[in-house]
Protein backbone atom coordinates (compact mmCIF):
# COMPACT_ATOMS: atom_id res chain seq x y z
CA UNK A 1 0.00 0.00 0.00
CA UNK A 2 1.14 3.47 -0.90
CA UNK A 3 2.20 5.97 1.48
CA UNK A 4 -0.15 8.78 1.92
CA UNK A 5 1.55 12.23 3.19
CA UNK A 6 -0.98 14.29 5.87
CA UNK A 7 -2.26 16.32 3.30
CA UNK A 8 -3.36 13.34 0.98
CA UNK A 9 -4.98 11.64 3.46
CA UNK A 10 -6.96 14.71 4.66
CA UNK A 11 -7.56 15.55 0.81
CA UNK A 12 -8.75 11.51 0.49
CA UNK A 13 -11.22 12.17 3.46
CA UNK A 14 -12.72 15.54 2.19
CA UNK A 15 -13.34 13.79 -1.33
CA UNK A 16 -14.99 11.28 0.95
CA UNK A 17 -17.13 13.24 2.41
CA UNK A 18 -18.00 15.17 -0.59
CA UNK A 19 -19.24 12.01 -2.26
CA UNK A 20 -21.49 11.33 0.89
CA UNK A 21 -22.92 14.81 0.54
CA UNK A 22 -23.79 13.96 -3.37
CA UNK A 23 -25.29 10.59 -2.74
CA UNK A 24 -27.46 11.99 0.22
CA UNK A 25 -28.61 15.16 -1.71
CA UNK A 26 -29.74 13.25 -5.11
CA UNK A 27 -31.45 10.39 -2.59
CA UNK A 28 -33.82 13.18 -1.07
CA UNK A 29 -34.33 14.87 -4.30
CA UNK A 30 -35.57 11.30 -5.61
CA UNK A 31 -37.44 10.57 -2.83
CA UNK A 32 -39.07 13.67 -2.98
CA UNK A 33 -39.72 12.99 -6.65
CA UNK A 34 -41.01 9.55 -6.28
CA UNK A 35 -43.71 10.65 -3.36
CA UNK A 36 -44.51 13.92 -5.60
CA UNK A 37 -45.26 11.21 -8.53
CA UNK A 38 -46.56 8.89 -6.53
CA UNK A 39 -49.43 11.27 -4.71
CA UNK A 40 -50.14 13.27 -7.80
CA UNK A 41 -49.26 11.60 -10.97
CA UNK A 42 -46.78 13.05 -13.71
CA UNK A 43 -44.62 15.90 -12.46
CA UNK A 44 -43.50 18.54 -15.08
CA UNK A 45 -40.32 18.84 -16.26
CA UNK A 46 -39.70 22.23 -14.54
CA UNK A 47 -40.55 20.88 -11.38
CA UNK A 48 -37.76 18.36 -11.79
CA UNK A 49 -35.57 20.80 -12.51
CA UNK A 50 -35.99 22.90 -10.14
CA UNK A 51 -35.82 19.94 -7.27
CA UNK A 52 -32.64 18.94 -9.11
CA UNK A 53 -31.29 22.63 -8.57
CA UNK A 54 -31.45 22.48 -4.70
CA UNK A 55 -28.53 21.89 -3.07
CA UNK A 56 -28.91 22.43 0.98
CA UNK A 57 -29.43 19.03 2.65
CA UNK A 58 -30.89 20.38 5.45
CA UNK A 59 -33.92 22.16 2.96
CA UNK A 60 -34.01 18.83 1.13
CA UNK A 61 -35.27 16.89 4.33
CA UNK A 62 -37.50 19.26 5.48
CA UNK A 63 -38.89 18.99 1.78
CA UNK A 64 -38.99 15.41 2.20
CA UNK A 65 -41.30 15.64 5.39
CA UNK A 66 -43.48 18.33 3.76
CA UNK A 67 -43.76 16.18 0.55
CA UNK A 68 -45.35 13.85 2.64
CA UNK A 69 -48.59 16.62 3.90
CA UNK A 70 -48.99 18.79 1.23
CA UNK A 71 -52.07 18.94 -0.62
CA UNK A 72 -51.01 19.49 -4.21
CA UNK A 73 -48.65 20.14 -6.46
CA UNK A 74 -48.84 23.55 -6.24
CA UNK A 75 -49.11 24.32 -2.74
CA UNK A 76 -45.58 22.19 -3.12
CA UNK A 77 -44.19 24.38 -5.82
CA UNK A 78 -45.20 27.69 -3.57
CA UNK A 79 -43.14 25.95 -0.33
CA UNK A 80 -40.23 25.86 -2.95
CA UNK A 81 -40.29 29.68 -4.08
CA UNK A 82 -40.91 30.61 -0.77
CA UNK A 83 -37.64 29.87 -0.15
Amino acid sequence: MPFLSTIEEMALEKGQQIGEQIGIKKTRQQDILDLLEKRFGKLSETLIKTIKKINDLTFLKQLVITTISVNSVAEFERLINNN
